[in-house]
């Protein structure tokens, strides 16, 4: 399992595990805001991204590659 960071407005970095395939927990696909990957997580990481996508904000979500950059 991997962790997905998500960045807040004022940059600061959060972790979500996150899996790389779909597992019983972390049914719902996510994108990474820099690279499109796909990412599976938990349905609370889930509904904070439909949030942020439907209010407008860019997508705060990082795979774990684009995090360490």
């Amino acid at each position: 399992m991997t962790t997905l960071s998500v960045y807040s407005d004022q940059g600061q970095q959060t972790s979500i595990p996150a899996a790389s395939i779909m597992t019983d927990d972390n049914q719902h696909e996510v994108r990474c805001g820099m690279c499109a990957r796909e990412i599976y997580v938990d349905e609370d990481a889930y509904r904070h991204y439909t949030e942020v996508l439907v209010s407008g904000l860019d997508n705060p979500f990082r795979c774990e590659i684009c995090g360490e950059e």
